[in-house]
């Protein structure tokens, strides 16, 4: 059973230290500890439509998290923490939001969200909301925030896949992190320039996935992913059909296609050819067993087509791969 926590108990208490993107500039640190776990915010207001707040939290046990919305805004959110599912209160769809995604998108006054963290797992997010008008005028230019295509859509909200959190973005996220949490006001000039600078690379790094023609493959996926692969070459001789293979990868069978060459660089059956090829290879060269054998083993029954596919793709037979082997067996 999990905890529930309403937006009473928690972020209406909170937000009303906390400053929306066109109030004026100011720093708010907030930490709680509370029986339901600990949390701790960093927040801080440019003064000129941008706000930044850090929200860390530890949950002593599975706990739903009510976040109801009071201003229109946009944003850009990063999980740098454990995976977190969200559900739109008003459609019941839940999303999944894993580990170093950046997402973006607008959400408007009254939506309300909840929120899923397992326990004693770090939530660690970090938001930046803008005034409206001002987001559009960063975007504006930007090709690829006209062609994405909404990741999630709710009645007062909509969320975009932004990019994969890169290793410039998460230098300044930490930088984010530890000079937030300082009162000097130099280093609110510092905050200021890593945010923008942040801003910056975030709508500057925005993934075109219409472009690419890559699908969003979510944790879940990727281990399936590496799953279908295992069980590719455990069965070399005997591989599953694409169906039996999804199936037993907990997959359906177009995430499979799609998210196997993009996460490997080759399709299903690319894959198994070049790891057969690969391991026929390998025992040719140790001069164990023959080229009939060796074709049996990886999985072909004709050691004809075999030695052809072998020489489309390595260039050489296995014939003459013996032939050099003995040879420097002799030498």
């Amino acid at each position: 059973m999990s905890r529930y926590l309403s937006s009473n108990e928690l972020w209406d208490t909170i937000c009303k230290k906390l400053c929306y993107p066109n109030s004026n500039r100011g720093k708010n640190n907030i930490s709680i500890k509370d029986d339901y776990g600990e949390i701790n915010i960093n927040h801080f207001s440019t003064g000129f439509g941008i706000i930044y707040s850090s929200f860390i939290a530890n949950f002593y046990e599975d706990t739903i998290v009510e976040n109801c919305n009071s201003y229109n805004s946009s944003f850009l959110s990063f999980n740098t923490g454990n995976t977190i599912y969200m559900k739109d209160s008003f459609i019941k769809n839940e999303m999944q939001w894993d580990s170093n995604i950046c997402l973006n998108g607008e959400q408007y006054s009254g939506h309300i969200s909840l929120s899923k963290h397992k326990k004693n797992q770090q939530v660690m997010m970090h938001y930046i909301g803008f005034d409206n008008s001002l987001f559009k005028d960063f975007t504006q230019n930007n090709q690829n925030y006209k062609n994405i295509k909404p990741l999630y859509k709710g009645e007062r909200i909509e969320v975009n896949f932004n990019n994969h959190i890169n290793t410039h973005q998460k230098t300044l996220l930490n930088d984010l992190l530890v000079t937030s949490a300082l009162e000097d006001k130099l280093q609110t000039l510092y905050l200021e320039s890593k945010l923008l600078e942040l801003i910056y690379a975030s709508v500057n790094s925005v993934e075109n996935q219409n472009r690419t023609n890559e699908i969003y493959l979510s944790s879940q996926d990727i281990e399936s992913l590496n799953r279908a692969k295992k069980i590719l070459i455990e069965n070399i001789t005997n591989p599953p059909s694409l169906k039996e293979l999804a199936y037993k990868s907990a997959i359906n069978e177009f995430k499979l296609k799609k998210g196997f060459k993009q996460l490997f660089g080759n399709t299903v059956y690319g894959f198994l050819q070049e790891y057969r090829l690969n391991r026929a290879k390998k025992l040719l060269e140790s001069n164990e067993i023959n080229i009939n054998e060796a074709s049996l083993i990886v999985g072909y029954k004709c050691s004809s087509h075999f030695s052809r596919i072998f020489k489309n793709q390595f260039g050489i037979t296995p014939l003459e791969i013996k032939k050099e082997n003995r040879c420097k067996v002799y030498y």
